[in-house]
């Protein structure tokens, strides 16, 4: 399969499921008195800014994530396809939360399903982890094996952290949308990645951040060399064409001249 195809798929996710979340502020009602109404939809823009951090930084890690597989198979595109399926209901809960601590009402339970899908969203890239790494099934051969290992412990961990963070909805939903924001700016300056940037150089002798967007798998590295090859085959044949044909204009003049 194509790492390209599956990597500008998810892009095209992560950038529905960002642009959706601007409709979870609904519009003011009393225009008389509009500066007031847009005061109480502060609500609703925390939580919009809050997860427009979130889905930013996960759609940056993706891409960084991605970087360091060789190529993907079946079972991961399946994987990836559940961790977006998390990323593109998370504009539902931001509304819902906006909205409730916009009214002061039904704010906790609103908060525990925004961190219920928080928890799904940890565990979808944890899998999705795993999976890619064990036995380094997917993982590039230069990947070091000790950075493995720590993202490894990383990514289970994501998990635990996120369902804990549930249990500060049942107190206060307002601390609650503070610690998935603490959480947003940790992932934002997350120093496994930074780790990873320094000790790290991908086959291609590029940073990961550089094109990664445009590497594929085996397939797609076989393919790009077939396409080298015939292109300076033709090249070849154009030259011996230019030659053969300057060849026959010089014996054509050559009788001219004889004439």
């Amino acid at each position: 399969m194509n790492k390209a195809r599956v990597e500008a798929f998810s892009d095209g996710v992560f950038a529905f499921a960002i642009t959706l979340l601007v409709v979870t502020i609904a519009q003011p009602e009393n225009y008389r008195r509009l500066a007031h109404d847009l005061a109480q939809r502060w609500p609703s823009m925390a939580a919009y800014i809050v997860s427009f951090a979130v889905i930013g930084i996960m759609w940056l890690n993706h891409h960084s994530v991605f970087s360091h597989f060789s190529h993907v198979d079946r079972a991961l595109v399946y994987l990836n396809l559940l961790l977006l399926m998390t990323v593109a209901f998370l504009p539902f809960p931001t509304g819902v939360l906006g909205q409730a601590l916009a009214r002061g009402a039904g704010d906790r339970t609103a908060a525990v399903v925004y961190g219920v899908t928080m928890s799904a969203n940890a565990y979808a890239w944890a899998a999705l982890w795993l999976y890619a790494s064990h036995n380094r099934r997917l993982l590039n051969q230069s990947f070091p094996e000790a950075d493995r290992r720590v993202s490894t412990l990383l990514f289970t961990g994501g998990g635990v952290v996120y369902t804990a963070a549930v249990g500060v909805a049942f107190l206060n939903a307002y601390a609650f949308l503070a610690v998935q924001g603490a959480l947003a700016v940790y992932y934002a300056f997350d120093p496994l990645s930074r780790r990873l940037e320094r000790s790290y150089t991908p086959p291609d002798g590029r940073a990961p951040d550089e094109g990664g967007l445009d590497e594929g798998g085996p397939d797609e590295a076989r393919a790009d060399e077939a396409q080298e090859a015939e292109s300076a085959d033709g090249a070849r044949r154009t030259a011996g064409d230019k030659t053969a044909g300057g060849e026959g204009a010089t014996a054509g003049e050559r009788r001219q001249r004889s004439r």
